[in-house]
């Protein structure tokens, strides 16, 4: 299971949208720059998380991107799934793949499965909120 750069960019921009939420709609162009990433790269990111409803965009003087909920009601899960899909650390364990037909004689698969397990409930379990707290609270010991 590798998180490709497109998901890490994904909430690299979802954590910029949640740290701005009170300022109405974002301009990407100002994301990119904040962010040091490419506008037209962005963009493709973009457009994944707007499919997958997790962010609303305006066209015009004021447009740009916002968030639809508060950053405590996204998961991190959810936000690197709509780019990467499944995160099983293996194929026999992929909730979008064939059931793997040696996983009763299979010496590993109670691993995978177990990786899996603890993977997925890191992902669910913490939020963009929770992204934001541990970066301030760093700070403030530092």
């Amino acid at each position: 299971m590798l998180i490709t750069s497109k998901g890490k960019n994904a909430l690299k921009f979802m954590v910029n949208l949640s740290l701005h939420k009170d300022s109405g709609y974002m301009k990407l162009k100002k994301i990119a720059l904040e962010e040091e990433l490419s506008e037209k790269y962005l963009e493709q990111i973009v457009s994944y998380l707007l499919k997958a409803g997790k962010v609303r965009s305006t066209r015009g003087n004021n447009g740009g991107y916002q968030l639809i909920k508060e950053p405590k009601d996204y998961t991190v899960g959810e936000i690197i799934k709509c780019l990467e899909g499944d995160l099983a650390p293996s194929e026999c364990v992929r909730r979008d793949g064939p059931i793997c037909e040696r996983r009763e004689k299979c010496f590993c698969y109670p691993l995978w499965e177990k990786l899996d397990l603890a993977l997925n409930e890191v992902l669910e379990q913490t939020t963009l909120q929770d992204l934001i707290d541990w970066k301030i609270n760093d700070k403030k010991g530092a």
